[in-house]
């Protein structure tokens, strides 16, 4: 996609992200605690015994190199993200041997912004955020102009691809008026996680006939067809599945416990820590 398409579509994305944050929580913490598993992400018969995956030992003090930096950062989260965290989990999304720092938006009328921090020489860098102006809180150095939404943390599979084995995602948004769904790879390149954009969809619809009236579609990066999408994105949403289910904690799961303050922010990361579990472990 080029550089104003993609403009012309963040602009959208983030107008359809914000729409209404309250009730868009609001009605998924309902349907969690309605039991609805069933809108979790399906997923084909698991394999884990397969994937015999030999990952790097861990970085010592990796949780606490993510604890120190929410607590440290927690004036930029607030300004960035004024109506809280939601949901807080830690996933080795580059199969490096050390997890990264996820963190859920409030979000908005259909998934929620996802933030993905990872451990760079030592330091938290922020390597994929909804929100434009991230980067002049955390740095541009590692920054990904690929952005995510997401309604669950099992929604980052660990799929056998082409590639090998790798975590993506089917990301995916949207509005009476637009709809946005991308498949995101995720690479360690350099040390760094990098999401990659596998292919995407942008769909502009009238709001009174609902009929498609625009439509964008690329496929590593280049402008391709309706045909060229689903053929893309079907290797992917039917790949081997190796089972594994990342895990995270939300602001829902324990409302005494967890809040939008900073001390509530970081009992959803200490409890998300405690619960992680390593892929090859």
């Amino acid at each position: 996609m080029h550089s104003a398409q993609r403009m012309v579509v963040n602009m959208d994305r983030r107008r359809i992200r914000f729409i209404s944050i309250w009730t868009a929580v609001c009605v998924l913490a309902m349907c969690l605690c309605a039991g609805a598993a069933a809108t979790r992400p399906a997923r084909p018969a698991a394999v884990r015994s397969a994937v015999g995956l030999q990952l790097p030992a861990e970085t010592p003090g990796w949780r606490d190199s993510y604890l120190s930096f929410l607590e440290n950062s927690y004036s930029s989260i607030a300004a960035l993200w004024p109506d809280g965290i939601s949901g807080v989990g830690f996933i080795d999304l580059d199969l490096d041997g050390t997890p990264e720092l996820v963190l859920f938006d409030q979000g908005a009328s259909a998934t929620m912004g996802v933030q993905l921090f990872d451990l760079v020489n030592g330091s938290v860098q922020c390597v994929s955020s909804t929100q434009d102006s991230a980067g002049a809180y955390f740095g541009n150095s590692y920054l990904s102009d690929v952005d995510i939404c997401a309604s669950f943390f099992e929604s980052f599979r660990l799929s056998s691809l082409d590639q090998g084995w790798r975590f993506w995602i089917d990301s995916s948004n949207g509005s009476l008026e637009t709809t946005w769904d991308e498949i995101v790879r995720f690479e360690g390149r350099d040390g760094v996680l990098t999401p990659v954009s596998v292919c995407a969809r942008y769909l502009e619809s009238d709001v009174d006939t609902g009929l498609v009236v625009s439509e964008q579609y690329t496929v590593n990066g280049a402008s391709g067809t309706s045909a060229d999408y689903q053929q893309v994105s079907s290797v992917y949403i039917g790949s081997q599945d190796a089972g594994y289910e990342a895990s995270g904690v939300f602001l829902w799961n324990d409302m005494n416990a967890y809040s939008t303050t900073s001390q509530g922010l970081l009992a959803m990361a200490r409890d998300a820590a405690d619960g992680y579990t390593p892929v090859n472990g």
